[in-house]
């Protein structure tokens, strides 16, 4: 690694305007979680409430699912349903059937931060692979329309600031899919919405950015920390300084806040990791694999996709899904969980199969075709390896504390609900700390403090004072060569025959700093007289003293994120050399902005944060 031997050179920092606090009559905020999604809002007719809109009949929460339907002629496609609606078409179709497309749990894609870029693929149930922003775009269009039905077109799409919640572990790739998915929604426009696919392998260009002013990012532990603080019974005054560990469906997210002098400051990096309650899921179902000797049931699937698919989805993710929230609640006389198996598998399984589930330590029943399973076999085998991960999760960002600690832990989230999570934290964190830690709290409605919490920060987005940096970020550029400070081996000449330090990385926040009220700022100059349009790779490590952005061998020493892409014109053909132009970073939000403008004329130039763009 390229390591520094004199200083990291630093951008400068210079005061950051207070952002005005305007009077938003209409907030939407969509929570896209791994397992599920939610939509909240307030307008006028609300009276500043926050509302959560019903998605399915009375339920305010549905399944992260949706059954897409192409039109019989032309490339059309219209949504039939998200949620139950799509989950119980799609268990209901027959396997011949060609024209339409299912897709659940797709945000698992988006954590892949590294590979992910504007045409990653995600396969369907049915069958055939689409771009990802395409399918999130399409499941956004119909939440949209979902929320603009229920006021019978009392307003239009672009009365409403929107806001999405991410995963605070997301990094800035994951968040702009996010965003551009949004725009292709039409969420800040009044346009329709996407309603075709591009197909696999044609170029996808950057959507057009409209009203990007009206779009926000909430950061999910931080809108439930806000929720949490407001509707939860805590014991004595209310906490100053508390952690909020959002367990939701893929992630498990911590946050750290300090509330002494009235605003919110975050006291830690983002914590977390992937570890959220799908693994659950995800391990029953490993075991009934192994219990009837069929790995990732392959033979059943291959019987008939669509229906095996269907099945399982429904055996994992619905009929067990009831039993896993509320497991760990006491029940007098009950020590076994009961799940109905689905005829089908028991159809293709038989009875004989289905009895060695014995072996481990399950019973069948064939007179009711269940599974009963007692509560240790299933904390040991199901529950025990998710839980050690979240708890290891939660002691290392206790450990970051010391000595100061929290005086309230919320557990908030779809999973962060369980019975059983709290008792298992709880007792971590006892033991941890040697002693009983009482003040562990669960807010009501703990799945929905998520989306409703984001609601209120959009609200007064101010009440976040400061976060901290969860990586160090810069840009790459050719300095004065100073013998001193820098390695032969990276000095060249540039075209006006100055010695000049090639690949050093100049750094604008580092790892755990306080990013409050302040922007970055950087002067630069091309690095060739006739470029009118340049990139700028932004780059991240996690190492300290990172002083090039690659080796001697060439290679990067830093991640690659994405890149500032920059119009400098020059029809006066002005020499390079005061061609210079200030690039301004602001890191303290929720997104990295940009801007940039020249620095002899005050003229502001056209800065686009691609995160999206495929990095070599």
């Amino acid at each position: 690694m390229a390591l520094s031997k004199g200083p990291v050179p630093r951008a400068d920092k210079i005061p950051r305007a207070t952002p005005v606090l305007q009077d938003i009559k209409c907030i939407a905020a969509i929570d896209f979680g791994t397992s599920s999604l939610s939509v909240a809002y307030t307008a006028p007719t609300t009276r500043g409430d926050v509302k959560v809109l019903a998605l399915h009949s009375t339920l305010e929460r549905v399944p992260n699912a949706i059954l897409i339907m192409k039109e019989q002629e032309g490339e059309q496609y219209t949504t039939i349903g998200i949620g139950n609606q799509a989950q119980n078409i799609y268990s209901s179709m027959r396997k011949d059937v060609k024209n339409v497309t299912y897709f659940e749990r797709i945000k698992n894609l988006l954590e892949r931060d590294k590979t992910l870029n504007r045409t990653t693929q995600v396969s369907s149930f049915t069958g055939g692979s689409y771009y990802l922003i395409e399918v999130i775009a399409f499941i956004l269009t119909h939440l949209k329309e979902k929320l603009l039905t229920h006021f019978r077109g009392e307003y239009k799409s672009s009365d409403f600031d929107w806001v999405i919640t991410v995963p605070a572990i997301w990094k800035a790739r994951a968040r702009r899919m996010m965003r551009e998915a949004a725009y292709m929604a039409g969420l800040t426009s009044d346009a329709p919405g996407i309603t075709r696919f591009t197909p696999v392998g044609s170029p996808l260009p950057r959507p057009e950015e409209v009203n990007p002013q009206k779009l926000s990012l909430a950061l999910e532990p931080e809108a439930a920390a806000i929720y949490a603080h407001k509707y939860s019974e805590v014991k004595g005054l209310p906490p100053q300084r508390y952690m909020v560990v959002d367990i939701g469906g893929g992630t498990v997210d911590i946050t750290v806040h300090d509330k002494s002098n009235g605003r919110i400051s975050v006291v830690l990096p983002p914590m977390g990791n992937t570890w959220g309650g799908t693994t659950i899921n995800e391990a029953l179902s490993m075991l009934l694999q192994e219990a009837v000797g069929d790995k990732g049931f392959e033979s059943f699937i291959k019987s008939d996709s669509i229906s095996a698919k269907a099945t399982l989805n429904k055996l994992f993710y619905e009929e067990f899904e009831k039993h896993k929230k509320v497991f760990g609640e006491t029940i007098v006389g009950l020590h076994e969980v009961v799940i109905s198996l689905p005829s089908k598998l028991v159809q293709f399984y038989g009875s004989d199969k289905l009895n060695e589930t014995s072996q481990m330590k399950m019973h069948y029943d064939p007179g009711d075709d269940s599974l009963t399973i007692g509560y240790n076999q299933l904390e040991e085998k199901v529950f025990q390896f998710t839980m050690d991960m979240i708890i290891e999760c939660v002691t290392a960002a206790f450990d970051e504390l010391k000595p100061n600690g929290v005086d309230t832990v919320y557990l908030v989230g779809g999973f962060g609900g369980c019975r059983f999570v709290s008792q298992r934290i709880e007792e971590a964190i006892a033991q941890h700390h040697g002693m009983l830690y009482d003040n562990i709290v669960c807010p009501v409605q703990p799945d929905l403090a998520v989306v409703s919490g984001a609601v209120m920060w959009r609200k007064d987005p101010n009440i976040i004072q400061s976060r901290v940096a969860d990586a160090t970020y810069g840009v790459g550029c050719g300095p004065i060569f100073d013998p001193s400070i820098h390695d032969e081996h990276y000095k060249y000449v540039d075209e006006d025959g100055k010695q000049r330090c090639n690949n050093v990385f100049n750094v604008f926040v580092l790892k755990g700093e306080e990013i409050k009220d302040k922007v970055c700022k950087t002067t630069l100059i091309p690095i060739y007289q006739s470029y009118t349009q340049i990139s700028i790779s932004i780059y991240c490590t996690a190492d300290d003293g990172v002083q090039y952005i690659k080796d001697k061998e060439g290679k990067l020493t830093v991640c690659e994120i994405g890149e500032l892409v920059l119009d400098i014109p020059n029809p006066g053909n002005v020499p390079r050399k005061e061609r210079g132009y200030n690039v301004f970073m602001d890191f303290s939000g929720t997104e990295i902005q940009a801007r940039a403008q020249y620095s002899i004329t005050g003229e502001e130039v056209k800065t686009v944060c691609d995160f999206l763009s495929k990095q070599d």
